[in-house]
């Protein structure tokens, strides 16, 4: 028990393993090569939807799927090399569909900057995002959900709430679901109205769609514009530059960190104050490490057992204007410890380090993972993703890894290959799964 309690909770010791590009040569939709689009893991496998290809064009509506490598045992450690990416890869084209009721077609248009996220263990829903000419797609904020067993797009539609209204279509967003209430939010973004502004407008809004309502209602305003944003343990976490309101040239003095607790039930939710925003400063320096925040990067969850989640705050590119080879992009992985969950075994250990002398629980504290090598073993041996920003990631293995797709990296290409971030093995099981 001492052994545990004195176990610390940072850095996280990772591994990354490569995935190179599944797309068979010849292949009528190779275009794995993309940015600005979005994967969602469902089970074992990604679906990789929507986004720009190396030339700038929007990429076909179809659905690609690559499924994921086993994760490697404990006995295999961190030498099993390379996956196998054979018959790893479909894609199921656009196939143009008609409603039989209403004769529209159901297969969604080429669209950039969308949001999407994974619905009972079966379904992709897809919102908003840019067309061809870089406007918000305006589908009177309908989802679109793909079945991933029926291979097929259906429409969700609803209502806002009375007396507020929803702007048609939007872009750079994020939308997450809670499959236990049964629920998405969706968090900030840009419309035609904002005017390509910083900091107003929808940037600052948050909605939630009820499933089972089929309605949309509005949620406390952001207390900053987002650079990123996650759903973890029923609260919505965004991080933003500084206080917000700062000029983007400022983010490398540090940034927050804003969460709302979206609580366990409507009748909590309902309750006067229930309700709001809380932020959490962080700064960016050698004496208290953290990151840059950044634009184009991915913030996603991931456990580690026994009531322990962290934020992994990853990649991305300087948020500031100009071509894109003039960006500055980001190589460097970060996680941020979440509290425990309660009533585990984390918590338990949280609440005893805080009592006790040179110890604390590390709760809301940033640390640079540390990377573990791994053989690679297959053409080209990449041991690193190196810096790129607007790639799509999502979490996998069943919480415990992300995977990432597809990118710009610091030359201004368009990156066609994956990696797959997980624990260090033997490390994560003597030493954080507590």
């Amino acid at each position: 028990a001492a052994i545990a309690i004195a176990a610390p909770t940072l850095p996280l010791k990772i591994c990354l393993t490569h995935l190179p590009n599944p797309a068979p040569k010849g292949s009528p939709h190779p275009a794995l090569a993309r940015s600005q689009h979005t994967l969602t893991v469902i089970r074992n496998k990604a679906f990789i939807f929507g986004g720009q290809d190396a030339s700038g064009a929007l990429c076909p509506p179809g659905i690609h799927t690559i499924t994921l490598p086993a994760a490697p045992t404990q006995e295999e450690g961190e030498e099993g090399g390379e996956p196998d990416a054979g018959a790893a890869y479909t894609c199921y084209p656009p196939y143009t569909l008609q409603d039989a009721s209403t004769g529209e077609t159901l297969v969604p248009q080429p669209r950039a900057g969308h949001a999407a996220c994974a619905r009972g263990g079966r379904y992709l829903l897809v919102q908003g995002g840019r067309g061809a000419d870089g406007r918000p797609v305006e589908e009177g904020n309908c989802i679109w959900q793909w079945d991933c067993e029926g291979l097929s797009w259906a429409k969700l539609r609803g209502p806002s709430q009375l007396g507020v209204e929803m702007a048609p279509g939007r872009w750079g967003h994020w939308m997450f679901a809670d499959e236990d209430q049964g629920f998405l939010v969706m968090v900030g973004g840009k419309t035609r109205d904002d005017g390509g502004g910083d900091g107003g407008g929808s940037e600052r809004e948050a909605w939630m769609y009820d499933l089972h309502a089929a309605a949309w209602t509005t949620l406390p305003r952001l207390t900053a514009r987002p650079l990123a944003a996650a759903y973890a343990a029923g609260k919505i976490y965004i991080i933003s530059s500084g206080e917000g309101d700062i000029a983007p040239g400022d983010a490398k003095l540090g940034g927050m960190v804003h969460f709302l607790d979206m609580r366990e039930s409507p009748t909590e939710r309902e309750k006067p104050g229930a309700l709001a925003w809380q932020s959490v400063r962080f700064p960016a320096n050698p004496l208290a490490p953290g990151p840059q925040p950044r634009a184009g990067g991915a913030l996603v969850p991931l456990r580690t057992g026994h009531g322990r989640v962290y934020l992994v705050y990853l990649f991305g590119c300087s948020d500031e204007g100009g071509r894109k080879g003039e960006k500055e992009y980001y190589s460097d992985i970060w996680t941020l410890q979440l509290p425990a969950q309660t009533r585990s075994a984390a918590a338990v250990k949280d609440k005893i380090r805080e009592k006790l002398p040179r110890f604390e629980s590390g709760e809301f504290r940033w640390a640079e993972a540390e990377i573990v090598p791994t053989e690679q073993i297959a053409a080209g041996g990449k041991v690193h993703p190196g810096p790129r920003g607007l790639f799509a990631a999502d979490a996998c293995l069943d919480g415990h890894g992300v995977m990432l797709w597809g990118g710009i990296n610091a030359k201004g290409e368009a990156e066609g290959d994956g990696w797959v971030l997980r624990l260090a093995h033997g490390y994560a099981d003597s030493d954080r799964y507590e």
